[in-house]
């Protein structure tokens, strides 16, 4: 389980839950009375205690929206539409349109510098590569015929 922790679609997969929950939590607007408060799997009633966190927190504080916890879903956002929630993403990406330009030049070059030194290192292992071992064991015809020794 320590690798899932540095997982990117474990992440995503992660997060895809928490948005859909989160719908639900809204669509319905649940009471804290609807969580079990026995006969519920071990450790998953209400008034039970979720284990890796400290201060210790019950699984009933957790049934409440992502609101009370300080952040929010933008796409979830009641009262703004998806024009004004991708204005405001165009509107941060017009602030920073230089630095996104500059680290695409900067890749490129260094893309470029790696190739470079990359063909370069294969060039030189191609011309020290004249050795006998490194031969081919066939050779052509007129290599073969004066390169051959008979006994005959």
């Amino acid at each position: 389980m320590k690798i899932l922790t540095f997982n990117t679609v474990w992440t995503v997969l992660v997060f895809l839950f928490l948005s859909l929950y989160e719908q639900w939590l809204r669509r319905h607007q649940p009471t804290l009375d609807v969580y079990p408060e026995a006969n519920a799997p071990v450790g998953h009633n209400r008034g039970y205690y979720m284990v890796p966190f400290i201060p210790l927190f019950t699984n009933g504080e957790f049934f409440t929206q992502a609101r009370n916890f300080g952040y929010d879903y933008d796409y979830l956002a009641e009262s703004d539409s998806v024009s004004d929630i991708l204005l405001r993403y165009l509107e941060e990406a017009r602030n920073i349109w230089q630095w996104l330009l500059g680290a695409a030049v900067v890749g490129g070059l260094i893309t470029v510098v790696m190739a470079t030194i990359v063909r370069c290192s294969c060039r030189r292992r191609k011309k020290r590569a004249t050795l006998e071992e490194t031969q081919p064991l066939l050779m052509e015809a007129e290599d073969y015929r004066s390169t051959y020794q008979s006994n005959l």
